[in-house]
């Protein structure tokens, strides 16, 4: 069956948990087929090629993802709970932490996070609107009072 590295490998042991398998990105990409079929979500690794011929959307979709990090397409379909909890069954380990890809932006800090700058652009809007909806009522009734 498939190997798994230990963590403490390349000397790199920060972030390791001894109960847990870890899985190099290169093993996992060897198993892209209907006969073994892996993939990375969350940074955990899952067999799932037991699950391909009950998969509601069908067993293609799971396959163009086999072998990869499926993370973004897992959380585009926007799967249920219940699908959640039906995941774990599958779990076989962890991504080894040397092949964890940061996140992009590096160290920022996640109070001056995108959403928070964005929250303005639903206030400023709505503001505008109302100045606008201000003046075209004052500009009409001026405009009937004068007639």
């Amino acid at each position: 069956m498939a190997t798994s590295e230990a963590c403490g490998s390349g000397g790199n042991d920060e972030g390791c948990d001894p109960s847990v398998k870890y899985y190099r990105l290169e093993e996992v990409a060897k198993r892209n087929s209907a006969e073994e079929t892996w993939m990375v979500i969350h940074g955990r690794v899952y067999n799932i090629t037991r699950f391909l011929s009950e998969h509601p959307g069908g067993e293609e979709v799971l396959l163009e993802q086999a072998g990869a990090d499926a993370t973004e397409s897992f959380e585009d379909v926007g799967h249920s709970p219940d699908a959640r909890e039906m995941l774990k069954q599958y779990y076989i380990g962890d991504v080894h932490p040397s092949d964890l890809k940061p996140k992009k932006g590096g160290n920022k800090d996640p109070s001056k996070s995108r959403t928070s700058k964005s929250c303005w652009a639903y206030w400023i809007l709505p503001i505008v609107g109302a100045i606008l909806v201000g003046f075209l009522y004052r500009h009409f009734t001026a405009d009937n009072k004068s007639s």
